[in-house]
């Protein structure tokens, strides 16, 4: 970027970058001057708008925060916490924006003039939106801490703008370092990829919504056809199913647990799967059992022993709860699994 801070084939941003994370870490209880006193930098730079720094100074400064907390997705945490119109200098006009889809080009056409040592780009293929950042130089320094603070910005960004829409199955990230976001970042799911920038895909249909709660879960009852089936995507229970299935022989599994792993409170969550006629209990106990099929049918453990592993408190809890749902006693649909094999 050319500025009045440095050459012109210096790749810069503004310090303000940096705002949130030192903000974050004072309110940790970090010394915030020592800290940035090891990048050269001051707080009230990383407060100043017109102040610049180098991009590798900021992915260092990224990644030191994360180290001195000792939590690989500090800064993605940081950025989910953000409201870009207040957080970015050019952020007012984008407060303008009446959907989804006039977010994300109000945003690229004015940072376009913000930087040219980085492109953001959204462009539609088919029905797939794709939202990416690209650098125009080798990073000295890895920048996956700062492309966690952009991601968690802008997963969290689409995540509240769809409310009950929320589908997470639908969402593809692509990062250098997946493990700088946090565990089941609202379901997404994130794949490696190179430095030299990030992207986020998600079904171009989105970009139609209104940012302005035009279509809110009280007005949507004479939606029909493919309307509906944009407000309300057909995989959202299978998406929280996946989530939780990875979890399922966690003794602390509550339904708070469950809720927060796959991104929501427990009180919204059970709003969107209340529009598909289902709850966080009935998902958890349909996966349970399945995993108890599954142990009972092909290994020895004992029924205690599954009982307990599925957060049961006892085997006679367990055995009560597998035979309303069975229709067997553990014990006789383990039974019926192994004489069925040994007929084949």
């Amino acid at each position: 970027m050319a500025t009045d801070h440095g050459p012109k084939d210096v790749p810069m941003v503004r310090a303000t970058v940096l705002g949130p994370v030192a903000q974050a870490l004072i309110t940790s209880g970090e010394d915030i001057d020592v800290f940035l006193a090891a990048f050269d930098l001051t707080y009230p730079r990383t407060q100043d708008p017109k102040s610049y720094i180098r991009n590798d100074v900021v992915y260092s400064a990224f990644a030191a925060a994360a180290e001195l907390r000792n939590d690989q997705s500090f800064c993605a945490s940081v950025g989910r916490n953000i409201n870009l119109p207040d957080f970015l200098p050019f952020g007012g006009p984008l407060e303008e924006a009446t959907t989804i889809g006039g977010f994300f080009s109000r945003f690229t056409q004015a940072v376009s003039s913000e930087t040219t040592s980085v492109s953001q780009s959204l462009f539609v293929e088919d029905s797939t939106a794709y939202f990416s950042a690209k650098r125009r130089f080798v990073p000295t320094e890895s920048p996956a801490h700062s492309d966690g603070f952009m991601i968690g910005i802008w997963i969290t960004f689409l995540h509240e703008a769809l409310d009950f829409r929320w589908d997470p199955s639908s969402v593809l990230v692509r990062m250098c370092d997946p493990a700088v976001l946090p565990l089941e970042f609202h379901g997404i799911r994130a794949i490696k990829s190179n430095d030299r920038g990030f992207s986020i895909r998600f079904p171009a249909a989105w970009l139609r919504i209104p940012l302005n709660g035009d279509l809110s879960p009280e007005n949507t009852d004479e939606l029909v056809g493919p309307q509906l089936d944009m407000l309300a995507p057909k995989g959202f229970v299978e998406a929280i199913q996946t989530i939780l299935a990875k979890h399922i022989g966690e003794n602390d599994l509550s339904v708070e647990k469950a809720a927060e792993l796959c991104g929501f409170s427990k009180s919204a969550l059970a709003r969107r799967l209340a529009k598909f006629d289902t709850t966080i209990v009935e998902i958890l106990t349909v996966l349970k059992m399945e995993s108890a099929k599954g142990s009972l049918g092909n290994s020895n453990a004992s029924i205690q022993s599954i009982a307990l592993s599925l957060g049961y408190s006892d085997a006679t809890a367990f055995s009560r709860a597998f035979r309303k749902r069975a229709g067997l006693s553990p014990r006789a649909y383990r039974q019926s699994v192994q004489t069925k094999d040994q007929q084949q």
